[in-house]
Formats: C-alpha cells, structure tokens, sequence
C-alpha cells in the first residue's frame, strides 16, 4: 500500500512539474502562442520520450524478474564485490535499481502522456483541420439586466 501511495504521489508531482514545459523550451507562457511547427516538434518529442518511459519499466521489470529467478547466479567463482557484500545484499540492490527503473519509467511515461495529450488539443484548438466542424456550449453574460444567455456557438473551418 506504501509503495501504491508514493508512486501516485510522484506521478501527481509530475504533472505539477511539466506544467510549464513551453516556458522552458520556447520561452513563452501559454501554449497557444506557439506556432504548428513547434507543436509538431515537441509532440515527436514527447512521444519518443513517452516510449522511453515504457521500456525504461520494461527494462525495470525485466531486471526484477532476473533477479527473482536468478538468472544469474554464479555458484562456482563469486566476484570480489559480492564476497565483500554479499549475496542477499546484491540481490537487494538489483531489486532496487529494477524498482527504481519502473518507477521512473513510469513517471516519465505518464507524464510525457498528458503532454502530448495537452498538444494534441491545443493543435486542433489554434489550428483546426479544413472542414471540421466545432460545436460548443456558451454562455453571453449580459452587463445591463445581470442575465445569462445560454447557447451554442458552431464554428466551420473552411
């Protein structure tokens, strides 16, 4: 239960934290201000970087299964290292650099997941494909009477 909490605290942190990933890359502080080109860019970005994320917890589970099943056990001639700490130590570090690996792949998978899904929309938002077809609620607030005017607004991209 512990290791379920801490890793959606950092997955939380993590959106916190790429929030702002345009200031850093582009300089500017909304999204919308970026142009096609760079939208483009950074969703390719974005995706290659996601898939990192995935084999990086691939890497990690891969190791951790090694590592349950002994897939490199070395009976005959143990290293220097593992006579100085150890076989359960070796076997507790190996676990913790698979764990450390799918956490962080992990992490990195979701959080680059809803950057490009923040792309995605603010492409179709700013440049919207030739005829598509937009339908949204609005609402027009009246400053004189204090009334709200509820409707649709229909946009055609053509």
């Amino acid at each position: 239960m512990k290791k379920i909490l801490l890793v959606l605290s950092l997955l939380i942190l993590t959106n916190f934290a790429q929030a702002q990933w345009y200031f850093k890359e582009y300089k500017v502080n909304d999204i919308n201000l970026l142009t096609k080109l760079q939208l483009d860019e950074s969703l390719k970005l974005s995706r290659s970087n996601m898939w990192g994320g995935g084999l990086c917890v691939v890497l990690g589970g891969g190791l951790l299964l090694a590592n349950k099943y002994g897939l490199w056990e070395s009976d005959t001639n143990p290293s220097d290292f593992e006579k100085l700490i150890g076989r359960k130590s070796l076997h507790d570090i190996y676990g913790a650099i698979g764990i450390a690996f799918i956490a962080g792949g992990t992490i990195g998978f979701f959080g680059y997941l809803e950057r490009s899904k923040n792309i995605k929309v603010a492409m179709r938002r700013n440049f919207p494909a030739l005829g598509s077809l937009h339908l949204l609620p609005k609402i027009d607030y009246n400053q004189f009477t204090s009334s709200a005017n509820l409707g649709l607004n229909l946009t055609f991209n053509f």
